[in-house]
C-alpha cells in the first residue's frame, strides 16, 4: 500500500523555521522514514514561493533545504477537470463555510486545496491511503467526512498538527 502525506500552511507555520526544534523534528522523521510531504501549489505560494517558476525551492521560501533533501515536494496543479476533484473542493467549501458559519467566499482556497489533491492522488492511483497534515480542524474533518462520500471509503487519514504532536514528531509517524 502507498501512502501520501499531505501537508497545509499551518504544519510549517507551527513548526516555524530551520532553527526551531519543531522544524528539525519534522525534517528528522520525515527523512529517516524516507517519505515526502506533499503540498498543493496554493500551499507553495502561501509559504513564499513563486508558483510560476519551473524550479522548486523559488521566491523566499524558508524550507528551500526540504525539497532540495527530498522530503518536501510541491504537487502537479490540480486537474479541474477531474469531475471528482471539483466536486470534492466544492462540497469542501461548503462544509467549512457551514462548520465555521462563515460565507464560502471566504474559504482559504489552500483548504479545499488539500482536499482537491488528496482526491486526485487518490483518483489517479498515484496512492492508496492519504495522512492529511493539518492545524484546520475544520479542514480535517471535511476530508474526513467528504472522501468516504466520493468513493474513498478509509483512504483519508486526518492528524490535527498541534504543537504537542509535532514536539514529539517520530519516523513512526510516517509509517501510517
Amino acid at each position: 500500500m502507498t501512502t501520501a502525506y499531505i501537508a497545509d500552511t499551518g504544519v510549517f507555520v507551527r513548526c516555524g523555521g530551520p532553527d526551531n526544534e519543531k522544524f528539525r523534528r519534522l525534517r528528522h522523521a520525515l527523512r529517516e522514514a524516507g517519505v515526502s510531504l506533499l503540498i498543493p501549489q496554493r500551499v507553495y505560494e502561501e509559504i513564499g514561493g513563486d508558483s510560476a517558476a519551473t524550479e522548486y525551492p523559488s521566491g523566499n521560501v524558508p524550507y528551500g533545504d526540504g525539497f532540495e533533501e527530498g522530503w518536501l515536494t510541491v504537487a502537479n496543479e490540480l486537474d479541474y477537470t477531474e469531475s471528482v476533484v471539483s466536486t470534492v473542493m466544492d462540497a469542501a467549501r461548503r462544509f467549512i463555510a457551514a462548520e465555521t458559519d462563515r460565507d464560502e467566499d471566504l474559504i482559504e482556497k489552500a483548504d479545499t486545496a488539500l482536499l482537491g489533491l488528496a482526491v486526485q492522488v487518490l483518483a489517479s492511483g498515484q496512492a492508496d491511503h492519504v495522512v492529511l497534515l493539518t492545524t484546520d480542524k475544520p479542514a480535517g474533518r471535511a476530508a474526513e467526512t467528504l472522501l468516504p462520500k466520493h468513493g474513498f471509503d478509509d483512504q483519508i487519514t486526518y492528524r490535527y498538527a498541534s504543537v504537542e504532536y509535532l514536539e514529539t514528531i517520530t519516523a513512526e509517524d510516517f509509517s501510517r
